[in-house]
């Protein structure tokens, strides 16, 4: 069974009951595996890991060979070559390289790199290849096949590289209606994707990166900063004091407040707290004001004593 094929007929609550497992999965006894966690680990990190050109020029070479003359034995010779590295280290220069080729211009390769682009990601039983395949999608695709990274988007393993290619296949409102969408579905790493891809200039997006965007299972500090202040979580809490929302809405709004108050309060390790908020002095105060005048909005949320508790430091 494929990956796509796998995900495709499980629901969101079934692939967490089963942990995020996919079909391929293969660890040690004792071994822990995070979904996303290694692509985010390595982009968040000062490691630098760099495939020799050419051997991405060689890989590239395969794709486009397949795509234009596919046959078991370049297909053969493809896998064997995309599969040697992980897929974060190559797919970008394999895109670029394949847009060298002048393969996006001609319509008639851009639809056969498209079919093999479809392939490898609905087909694939291999995670790796079923990453290059999205991020292919990504300059070769259209609208029609945002259905296949809206089913592989939900989970965290692929939600990076499938927000990276919506990215290239929509525009502004669509694009984060579409990132939306997929971060109401993906909780951990692939979550964390979809907050550095929004547009922020929707305010939309604010809303929903302030009254959703923190609470997820990788840490609450690594995602709080980006919430507070893309989402420009000070003139929102200014919001709720001028009572500019309804009740319900201003509950839940104020519940994602306090997972970002509680992810600067009391950050991981490596992470931003309250003192790299640059909008820290303005969102406390109208929190503490909230909190000691709208205690029906504090009532919803366990911590928020000892969020306004350690506030008053501030």
């Amino acid at each position: 069974m494929s990956i796509y094929e796998y995900l495709q007929g499980k629901t969101l609550a079934e692939i967490a009951e089963a942990g995020y497992r996919l079909p391929d999965l293969d660890i040690e006894k004792g071994e822990m595996w995070v979904p996303g966690a290694y692509e985010g680990i390595m982009l968040r990190s000062n490691v630098f890991f760099k495939v020799h050109t050419g051997i991405n020029f060689f890989t590239a070479l395969s794709v486009r060979k397949q795509a234009l003359k596919p046959s078991e034995k370049n297909k053969s010779k493809m896998l064997k070559k995309l599969l040697k590295y992980p897929a974060i280290y190559t797919v970008d220069p394999i895109c670029s390289f394949c847009v060298a080729f002048k393969m996006i211009k001609k319509e008639e390769q851009k639809e056969a790199l498209r079919a093999l682009a479809i392939d490898l990601a609905k087909n694939s039983e291999k995670r790796e290849l079923v990453k290059i395949g999205i991020a292919l999608l990504g300059i070769c695709g259209n609208k029609e096949d945002l259905n296949i990274l809206e089913v592989l988007g939900a989970h965290d393993e692929f939600t990076l590289y499938c927000a990276g290619s919506a990215e290239r296949l929509l525009k502004d409102k669509e694009l984060n209606g579409f990132l939306i969408n997929l971060g109401e579905k993906a909780d951990g790493w692939g979550k964390l994707s979809v907050l550095y891809a929004l547009d922020y200039s929707d305010e939309k997006a604010k809303l929903w990166a302030v009254k959703k965007g923190c609470k997820n299972t990788v840490g609450l500090s690594y995602a709080a900063n980006v919430c507070a202040t893309k989402g420009c979580m000070a003139d929102i809490l200014r919001k709720i004091e001028n009572g500019e929302y309804e009740q319900t809405e201003a509950a839940e709004i104020f519940r994602g407040v306090c997972d970002i108050f509680s992810g600067l309060l009391w950050p991981e390790e490596n992470q931003d707290g309250i003192k790299e908020y640059g909008e820290a002095l303005r969102a406390a105060a109208s929190f503490k004001n909230i909190y000691q005048n709208m205690p029906e909005l504090a009532a919803n949320y366990d911590n928020a004593a000892k969020i306004a508790e350690k506030l008053a430091d501030c």
